[in-house]
């Protein structure tokens, strides 16, 4: 396996650029997310990464190898998994995962990986006998068989439903682990990319608005699109001052200076028996956790992300109070 490397890369369509200057590097074994909203340019990053679109300027670089747009798909050494498998239908799972490799190593290979994908013993399969989960395990595997330097993942979870997706994201990344190799994902879905990567880059109109790691871009956004965009907020306008901001929420701690919005995370937002007098609205159950919805005296509407048993229901009068310092950004929202 081999690190790869973006350096200032533009790509488009038809003279109009959708990637701008795009900068990023993923470490030999490492793990990057690209999340990014529809139309942000995921998907024609992988297909230059893949080389299926040519370069309009900038550079590749798979370790020492640059990648120039003449170099093709099969001469990459990039593994891609297609976000809904696309396994052949007509091959066994161990025709499926064999595919790409001599037949010499092809049945030691193809046993190996099915284990190592959590199906040993599944090679006799047809495709149409897997679940969803297992089909893109599949996928998984034979994407790794010819040991691709880099493995491109394309939305791989998208069209399986939530509990299987959360399931196969651990299952996904440690199997990438395992095998040691470099990998880049791209998807639309906030919880999946800080879940599963090392570093994320959040791609905002085609230019990375921010890339650093997962805690990174949740805990210090570097703007307020980022923000709003990888997580639930409370959100007002303030003014800040000596390192503190009024909020209907009661005098916060802060950085920044002047006019701005003030944000806090739900989760920041703690009930109790002190704090600021509110009315629980509504209570949104999510199975592991709870949205709490709450209306304070002077009406401001707010929520609370709770753990555990919850114990308040609509109506109920409680108390609020802040967790922690406000993220502050400056300027007009």
């Amino acid at each position: 396996m081999s690190g790869l490397t973006v350096k200032r890369l533009v790509a488009g369509y038809g003279g109009e650029p959708v990637l701008r200057e795009v900068d990023f590097e993923v470490p030999e074994g490492g793990l990057l997310a690209v999340l990014g909203p529809s139309g942000c340019g995921k998907t024609t990053l992988l297909r230059v990464l893949a080389g299926f679109h040519p370069i309009a300027s900038g550079e590749v670089w798979l370790g020492e190898r640059q990648l120039t747009s003449d170099v093709p798909p099969e001469r990459r050494g990039i593994g891609i998994v297609p976000q809904e498998g696309a396994l052949f239908p007509h091959l066994s799972v161990a025709g499926n995962v064999g595919f790409g490799i001599g037949r010499g190593e092809r049945g030691d290979r193809v046993e190996e990986l099915l284990d190592l994908v959590g199906l040993g013993g599944f090679g006799s399969r047809m495709p149409a006998q897997l679940s969803g989960g297992q089909a893109q395990r599949v996928a998984l595997a034979r994407a790794l068989a010819p040991r691709p330097e880099v493995v491109l993942l394309d939305e791989p979870f998208s069209a399986l439903d939530a509990g299987l997706r959360e399931e196969l994201r651990a299952d996904v990344r440690a199997t990438l682990k395992a095998a040691g190799a470099t990998a880049l994902l791209v998807t639309h879905d906030q919880e999946e990319a800080l879940g599963i990567a090392d570093h994320v880059v959040v791609l905002r109109d085609g230019v990375v608005a921010q890339f650093a790691r997962p805690q990174t871009i949740y805990t210090s956004p570097a703007d307020l699109g980022v923000a709003l965009f990888v997580g639930e907020a409370v959100t007002f306008a303030g003014d800040a001052r000596a390192g503190l901001v009024e909020t209907p929420l009661g005098t916060l701690p802060t950085s920044g200076d002047g006019p701005g919005t003030v944000l806090l995370r739900p989760e920041q937002l703690i009930l109790g028996s002190t704090g600021v007098p509110s009315i629980v609205d509504d209570v949104l159950f999510h199975g592991h956790d709870a949205t709490v919805l709450l209306r304070l005296a002077d009406g401001t509407r707010v929520r609370s992300r709770v753990q555990g048993r919850i114990s308040v229901r609509a109506g109920d009068a409680v108390s609020v109070s802040v967790d922690g310092s406000a993220l502050f950004f400056e300027g007009t929202p």
